[in-house]
């Protein structure tokens, strides 16, 4: 049932949004049918610009029919409508928001992406650009891979569409991407990268070139712009200049950048013995808002040999915090574990898998059960719910670091085989920031299952070395 307030053409419009799609096949996961948050967002962003919207062609389609209505709804889809309302209209189906949803961040890449909605089909396989969304630093790609022959997890090497990618006229500076097989045929992923940006240029000019993929040769060339504009007029800036003393080098906080995708943390650093060069300490961070809640991780880059330049990436923040505060910790592995290539393959890298210590309990119905994990605290299972074919595990993490804590329960069958989530990740408690769930297929707990956690034996958390970042 639609608002009674709303205007004849808004009605329409939203009702014809609902059964758009921007690729039938190629997105299968994302559904025939716009979520409710979509709907309610466009709405949102409708019944805001049209009423406030006093152009003549909005006095006309007042008094248009209602065919003017599915004209317009067809603009719309085919991204010609007015720039004013184009920028305001969330994207439909969004991949960057189905997979922003699936991780449990915050990101609003619906509202922000830009529809490319660009295909090549050559030797039996397609390749489609569904979307893009570019910042001051990264640009960020949605992409469908078709084959008309089943789709082999060993040929997908997604390097050969992004080290073909050209931001400017200038290669990619790293990053990586993720996706999900929807079917034997369809691939659909999000890949996220460093370009070489410049204050000058807003908009962004992409040139994607590929020669091979799936282990065929042929031509897949793509051409497109991408503004930054509205990613960078709707984020808040900070220039802390605040230095951290760790254990081998020294690093100051330039900037902060609070946007409506994520929170990124910029930082310049050099060794404090000059002789140690990218060989040195690699530091992850925990990172907390000011009410003490911590940020879920994202991502990290680095460059440089000697002085150095990197970032580190986490979830958008619920508002702009005063101050932030970080706690470093090192990866703690043993001295033969090393990382090799493969023969023949100089573009993956294998690590040797360990065996990191954990602790598991029988799943057994008795709750509450609690999961030991070191010196950072415990996991503490309230309870297991089999709900629509589903099995959901809501459970606490108790300690220093919640959701990092809360990232590291996972469960194995009696076999010992880890069973796969529903979701990439767990989700948060908005009002109780320590409990999580965790959604899992149906599960007959009769067949013996295992609650696992790390020990954390294998990390260090550097508390001394602390710091806050102050947001003035």
């Amino acid at each position: 049932m639609f608002d009674k307030n709303l205007l004849l053409e808004e009605k329409d419009i939203l009702k014809l949004l609902n059964y758009f799609r921007l690729d039938e096949e190629g997105l299968g996961p994302a559904g025939d049918e716009v979520p409710e948050w979509q709907r309610k967002r466009i709405k949102k962003k409708l019944k805001g610009k049209i009423r406030s919207t006093r152009s003549w062609k909005w006095k006309i389609l007042r008094l248009a029919s209602i065919a003017a209505v599915f004209l317009l709804a067809a603009v719309i889809a085919l991204e010609t409508t007015s720039p004013v309302l184009a920028r305001n209209i969330p994207l439909v189906n969004s991949v960057l928001q189905m997979f922003s949803d699936k991780f449990g961040y915050q990101g609003d890449y619906a509202a922000y992406s830009q529809l490319v909605d660009k295909s090549v089909t050559d030797q039996g396989i397609t390749v489609t650009i569904n979307e893009a969304l570019a910042d001051d630093t990264k640009i960020i790609l949605g992409y469908t891979i078709e084959s008309n022959g089943k789709i082999e997890a060993k040929d997908l090497c997604l390097a050969d569409i992004f080290e073909s990618t050209k931001v400017n006229g200038s290669n990619l500076n790293g990053g990586g991407a993720t996706g999900e097989f929807t079917d034997d045929f369809t691939y659909v992923g999000s890949g996220e990268f460093d370009y070489l940006a410049s204050p000058i240029i807003n908009k962004l000019k992409v040139d994607i070139n590929v020669k091979e993929i799936l282990g065929v040769k042929g031509n897949w060339d793509f051409a497109f712009s991408v503004s930054k504009d509205e990613l960078i007029k709707n984020s808040k800036v900070f220039n802390p200049k605040v230095k951290a003393d760790l254990p081998d080098q020294v690093i100051t906080i330039d900037k902060v950048v609070f946007s409506p995708i994520d929170t990124t943390i910029f930082y310049s650093g050099v060794y404090k013995d000059q002789s140690i060069d990218q060989r040195g300490s690699r530091y992850s961070w925990i990172a907390f808002d000011d009410q003490g809640v911590e940020l879920a991780p994202k991502g990290a880059s680095r460059h440089g040999i000697g002085p150095f330049t990197g970032s580190m990436q986490f979830e958008k923040t619920n508002g702009i915090p005063h101050y932030l505060t970080v706690i470093p910790y090192v990866h703690i592995l043993p001295k033969e574990v090393k990382v090799s290539l493969k023969p023949n393959d100089q573009k993956t890298q294998v690590v040797q898998t360990i065996e990191i210590p954990s602790e598991s309990r029988v799943l057994d119905g008795n709750f509450p059960l609690e999961l030991p994990q070191g010196k950072l605290g415990k996991l503490i299972i309230r309870d297991i719910a089999n709900e629509k074919g589903e099995t959901i595990i809501r459970y606490t993490a108790a300690g220093k670091a919640p959701y990092h804590q809360g990232k590291a329960l996972y469960i194995k069958n009696a076999a010992g085989e880890n069973v796969a989530a529903k979701n990439y990740d767990i989700r948060r408690d908005a009002a109780h920031p320590d409990e999580f769930t965790k959604v899992f297929p149906l599960l007959d707990l009769s067949k013996g299952y295992y609650a696992c956690t790390s020990r954390f034996e294998d990390e260090e958390f550097l508390e001394n070395c602390q710091f806050t970042i102050e947001l003035k």
